[in-house]
């Protein structure tokens, strides 16, 4: 397997993005409801680069089979040192290692920025186990649930938080 953070390609952001977009209309584990248009999730790319953020793909054999990418946490101010991620695996490469393997490399991308202090995971749904256990196996901590806080296709949801410390104090 191959993890890009430079040199991402049209091609394989637009094959990027259907797997994010998979997400979106397959699952609770992305609160959005609508599709991200290619014009949009290239402006998230390029602000990403634009403040040297980690913003990586997965690939194997030419097929985009993965991506991750960090995002602020909060817009205050407060929050300045707190980064957000999101990992998307293709539903045809599941359960192989690949979203633990993304994490891995993020976490690294993420420890060369001095701006980023934590990290955390939103997940989306109190039974999305898969992605809790990948992110125990990566250090990440479980620091609380909000209890029916998303809503999507008729359904509350609870967004699990969990969080890794880049820094010691």
């Amino acid at each position: 397997m191959l993890i890009l953070s430079k040199n991402i390609t049209e091609k394989y952001l637009k094959e990027a993005l259907k797997i994010y977009n998979y997400y979106i209309i397959n699952s609770f584990s992305n609160f959005e409801e609508k599709k991200l248009s290619l014009k949009l999730f290239k402006l998230l790319f390029k602000n990403n680069k634009k403040n040297k953020l980690p913003f990586i793909i997965l690939i194997e054999n030419e097929i985009v089979i993965g991506l991750a990418f960090v995002s602020k946490f909060r817009e205050k101010s407060g929050y300045r040192f707190s980064y957000e991620h999101s990992i998307y695996v293709s539903q045809n490469y599941t359960n192989i290692g690949a979203g633990s393997d993304l994490l891995k490399q993020l976490i690294i991308e993420c420890k060369k920025n001095k701006k980023i202090k934590n990290l955390i995971a939103v997940i989306g749904g109190s039974d999305n186990v898969a992605s809790m256990k990948i992110h125990r196996k990566n250090g990440f901590k479980h620091i609380g649930t909000l209890k029916k806080v998303g809503f999507k296709k008729n359904k509350w949801l609870d967004s699990v938080y969990m969080q890794k410390r880049l820094w010691k104090k």
